[in-house]
């Protein structure tokens, strides 16, 4: 048995509901130990590989597979909890009389409906609409093992001061996707999780979040009567808006956050619809018709908007793959089968626009900075996309993934190039997570033989690289190659939190990783967020469907 296979039978039950939502109650700082992550620390979590390298004399083992994979998850993880109920990085429910009252309401009947005593936090910071970007420095000593072990939320904010004070339908849309996709793996696992961690309940504060975000982004949070992410009474999105001011701060309608929203409303509809326990108890806040309207009308408002050649003139060809990622979640949840139709011409049209825009080789032209997260992204939407009735692009998409493998796999430096012929490689957490969905694809539906790539991939630019800042106990090795610091030790007064950063570079010449951008890129972080957990240790056998569309809408 090897030390992951023995850390998953130990830790899965425990670890889940410790870290999602809540944070873990060993805390930020590495502080007090429950027995849970006693048993974790004490626990090899070097992936059973043979011994190939020593570190200070410790000896390390060969980095896998499986130890990437858990970190892809564990990584995701601390993001999500971080931003979605610790960090204060965004609009708070309850932010008002209104809403104070709606919570006094809603909680007592939640933890009823969930048969738990208390939350498993303490003066949690609801993020039900989170801000663009944030300094992920704590503000004071946190505290993360309090009365009966419960982590105060209130000592792990950051300091607003230093927040974009604004909201994009990127930032919101990642982020309650990211809720609806562990409200669902709470579900999966309620009869394996123990009642201390109140996993029904954390499964019904993230669809809570998701749909009073909803509420406050496309229906009715904006200064106008209209969502606060909308343009009037129709479903076109606005850029940015700041809360604080009821000021619309970017009205320009961009493609990436149509597909952002459109890609987490999808999902949201599966939830709505798929007789999940978060979003049905104590009772849903929008019907699910409201909800499959909401996303038939943001998916028609899209297609209408953004004609292929319109994206890439607006972006860059690494959006039309987005765009395909998103209409493919779409066209699986579609109201009707006149809109499913609609979604696959979409598709289609893409798809094109993607195969005339392709060089002989592969290579995607007119593509973002960085090369490799455009033919990663534009690799995952055509095989997303080709889960729609009359699609298919598998073989583009193996073209495209081709030449990210073959042409820009920097074995030396153990990451992609962010151009055949660049000497320095720039690394956005975004770039991170388009060529991350494009390994799941071409692992999980392409069959590939990427994995060995993946695992060296990770460690060297998430884990050596630093683009994950810090790290909690239940994810730490002392003797891994490559360690990363506790959030106590990872800079600033009072530590960092254990988020990505939002930008590091690669200097081929030198062989060094440089931190560019010390701050928290939301959309960036919790995309990438998004692509590890669907491809994480998880990602297949606990949670269904590696991210492919359609394949995890109903409990199991």
């Amino acid at each position: 048995m090897t030390s992951h296979d023995r850390r998953s039978i130990l830790t899965y039950g425990a670890t889940l509901g410790l870290t999602a939502l809540a944070g873990c109650s060993g805390g930020e700082d590495g502080g007090a130990e429950t027995p849970e992550t006693a048993e974790i620390d004490s626990t090899d979590t070097s992936g059973g590989g043979d011994s190939e390298t020593e570190t200070d004399g410790q000896e390390t083992a060969a980095y896998e597979w499986s130890d990437a994979t858990w970190d892809s998850y564990w990584y995701s993880l601390y993001n999500m909890s971080t931003n979605i109920a610790m960090s204060g990085n965004g609009v708070l429910f309850p932010h008002n009389e209104e809403q104070q009252q709606a919570f006094d309401e809603r909680f007592p009947a939640m933890l009823e409906a969930a048969n738990t005593d208390k939350p498993p936090v303490k003066n949690p910071n609801l993020n039900m609409a989170a801000f663009t970007e944030g300094d992920p420095s704590f503000t004071e000593q946190p505290v993360l093992s309090g009365e009966n072990g419960r982590p105060d939320a209130a000592t792990l904010a950051w300091d607003k001061s230093k927040s974009s004070g604004v909201a994009s339908p990127s930032s919101a849309g990642w982020t309650h996707l990211k809720g609806v996709t562990w409200a669902k793996n709470f579900e999966n696992h309620f009869d394996i999780l123990p009642d201390s961690l109140a996993a029904e309940f954390r499964s019904e504060v993230l669809s809570t979040l998701a749909q009073i975000g909803i509420n406050a982004t496309l229906i009715g949070g904006g200064p106008e009567g209209n969502g606060a992410l909308t343009k009037g009474e129709s479903m076109e999105l606005i850029s940015g808006f700041r809360p604080a001011k009821g000021k619309v701060v970017d009205d320009t309608a961009r493609p990436n956050h149509h597909s952002a929203m459109l890609w987490f409303m999808s999902d949201m509809t599966s939830l709505a619809k798929g007789g999940w326990f978060g979003y049905e108890n104590p009772e849903p806040l929008i019907p699910p018709k409201k909800i499959q309207q909401l996303t038939d009308g943001l998916a028609e408002t899209t297609m209408s908007l953004f004609a292929p050649a319109d994206i890439v003139e607006m972006g860059s060809t690494r959006d039309l793959g987005q765009m395909l990622g998103a209409i493919a979640w779409y066209g699986t949840h579609a109201g009707s089968d006149e809109m499913a139709d609609q979604a696959a011409s979409y598709a289609t049209d893409l798809g094109d626009a993607v195969e005339s825009s392709l060089a002989g080789n592969g290579m995607v032209e007119n593509g973002a900075a960085n090369q490799a997260a455009t033919q990663g992204v534009v690799g995952q939407g055509l095989v997303w996309a080709s889960e729609l009735n009359g699609v298919d692009y598998t073989d583009i998409a193996g073209d495209v993934l081709g030449y990210m493998i073959d042409e820009l796999w920097d074995e030396d430096a153990g990451t992609f190039a962010s151009g055949p012929d660049d000497s320095t490689y720039a690394i956005t957490a975004r770039d991170a997570g388009d060529v991350t969905g494009g390994v799941n694809a071409a692992d999980a539906v392409l069959g590939m033989d990427i994995k060995s790539i993946y695992a060296r991939y990770f460690n060297q630019t998430f884990n050596r690289g630093r683009l994950q800042r810090a790290e909690r106990p239940q994810s730490r090795s002392e003797s891994a190659e490559h360690t990363l610091p506790l959030p106590a030790e990872a800079g600033g007064e009072f530590g960092q939190a254990a988020v990505y950063n939002a930008e590091i570079e690669y200097d081929t010449e030198a062989d060094e990783w440089t931190v560019i951008d010390r701050l928290f890129d939301t959309e960036g972080a919790l995309y990438l967020a998004n692509q590890d957990i669907w491809i994480g240790q998880w990602g297949g056998e606990f949670y269904d469907g590696r991210g492919i569309p359609g394949t995890n809408d109903s409990p199991k």
